[in-house]
């Protein structure tokens, strides 16, 4: 009779059949697991740490907003394929320093598909939060010429639109009480064409020519003129926004659309602040 095979022999070929399968299907360990032969270990998707230091940071905000904030990051990063015990576990850097770093290493490294948020969510923590005060912390705005001169012509077109909107209200502010608006547009104008100079700059040769003229509103009586404007600065920080998606061979370019961002809505507080969005950049304008 032929020799019965023995226990050891039936576990050792049962285990390699069962890792033949998992292999075989696409399935990967998770970080946790134990390694075993033949199964390779999960890949962290492009910078994973730094992305989950940024969640762990939003999900401890007490910001306006800060919870829906970490909650777009989240569901960003489950779409991403990072697995949900790994996303739990996120926790914030513990000081300033740490978190200001997070931030920028996640423009830095994250994949192309998360750079137009990861960006927006940079930009709106500097701006909403104390963190963005400390300029020590944040990588010092950029002197050369970009890579993709053209995205930043593009940004160009929309600061002269805003201070065209700007140049308007000053003029018209005639009324009794205006004054104050008339001076603050102007100041506002004057701060946004130190921008263009530094956008003209990183486009090099791709600087279009100034267009002829821009739509308006008929009527920019009462509030309408200063309603115009902030809708213009909110357009300003979409136009901005729109930049990342263009720009993932050029980080350092990223990195700086996050200081224009930030810039446009300091130069916006005097007369023209508009309400705290969930996610500066995302076009909605609330009159």
């Amino acid at each position: 009779m032929p020799a019965r095979p023995s226990r050891r022999l039936l576990l050792t070929g049962a285990l390699t059949l069962s890792v033949t399968a998992v292999t075989g299907c696409g399935v990967r360990l998770e970080d946790d697991a134990p390694d075993l032969p033949f199964v390779p270990r999960r890949e962290p998707i492009p910078g994973e740490g730094a992305l989950l230091a940024v969640l762990g940071a939003l999900d401890e905000g007490t910001e306006l907003h800060a919870a829906q904030r970490a909650d777009l990051l989240r569901d960003a990063l489950t779409e991403a394929a990072v697995p949900a015990e790994v996303i739990e576990h996120a926790t914030a850097p513990g000081s300033d320093a740490e978190t200001a770093a997070a931030f920028e290493a996640s423009v830095r490294e994250c994949g192309p598909g998360l750079l137009q948020l990861v960006g927006q969510l940079t930009a709106t923590e500097r701006i909403t939060t104390p963190l963005g005060r400390k300029s020590r912390l944040w990588t010092a705005p950029g002197t050369g010429t970009w890579r993709r001169g053209e995205v930043a012509a593009t940004a160009l077109q929309a600061t002269r639109a805003t201070m065209y909107a700007l140049d308007v209200i000053a003029g018209q502010a005639k009324e009794p009480g205006q004054g104050v608006v008339a001076k603050a547009a102007l100041a506002a104008a004057e701060e946004l064409r130190d921008l263009s100079a530094r956008q003209a700059t990183a486009a090099g040769d791709d600087v279009e020519p100034t267009p002829l003229g821009y739509e308006r509103p008929d009527d920019l009586s009462g509030t309408a003129g200063r309603d115009w404007v902030v809708g213009s600065f909110v357009r300003l920080q979409a136009a901005y926004a729109d930049c990342f998606a263009r720009l993932d061979d050029d980080r350092d370019a990223a990195l700086e659309v996050t200081g224009w961002m930030v810039t446009a809505e300091r130069i916006s507080r005097a007369q023209f602040r508009q309400d705290v969005p969930e996610l500066y950049g995302d076009g909605k304008h609330q009159s």
